[in-house]
């Protein structure tokens, strides 16, 4: 065989390689999904309605703290386990200051963070916004809009202007902390 053909062939396994990877990712991430709503569905079954509301009251007031002057909320975001801080999340009534833990390093061009996380779910809020703007829904300084900031592939921060209100706050901070548990390295 060529040295061209073969070279060809590794890069093609590469490929397929990140691309397995990729895939697996997602499984996991769909797994931990059902397995999510799975433990909800089933506590849900078994508990009143206040019980179901007071557990998500405190699961939510651990997740988010409101400054006493109704300014900013810190959002810290946790490894699955709890136990590795990953970053954190300055939210305003229409911004996220996204700020990576100082102890680590997320390369912003591998598949979880840039595909999965940039493409995907701010994209597709982008997209989504830019759709609203085209039929008069809203305004184009109301859209949806974001800026990754990055030193040599190595994110810095992440600044998110009008992300559009308290549900698409929690998605875009799931995913990003599943993409932050993907692409981790120690400082």
């Amino acid at each position: 065989m060529s040295d061209t053909r073969v070279r060809t062939l590794l890069e093609l396994r590469r490929e397929l390689e990140e691309e397995l990877e990729e895939l697996k990712d997602r499984v996991q991430r769909l797994e931990a999904y059902v397995k999510a709503l799975d433990s909800t569905i089933g506590a849900s079954s078994f508990s009143t309605a206040d019980a179901a509301l007071s557990a998500a009251e405190t699961e939510a007031s651990k997740a988010t703290e409101e400054a006493p002057s109704g300014g900013p909320r810190t959002i810290e975001i946790k490894h699955k386990s709890e136990d590795l801080e990953l970053g954190t999340m300055q939210v305003t009534d229409d911004e996220i200051a996204v700020t990576p833990a100082p102890h680590a390093l997320y390369d912003i061009k591998r598949g979880a963070f840039a595909r999965f996380f940039v493409e995907r779910i701010l994209g597709g809020f982008q997209q989504e916004d830019k759709r609203r703007v085209e039929n008069g829904e809203i305004k184009w300084e109301d859209s949806f809009d974001f800026d990754i900031q990055a030193e040599d592939s190595v994110l810095q921060g992440i600044f998110i202007r009008n992300y559009g209100g308290e549900e698409r706050l929690e998605e875009i901070r799931n995913a990003l902390r599943w993409a932050l548990e993907k692409t981790y390295r120690p400082r």
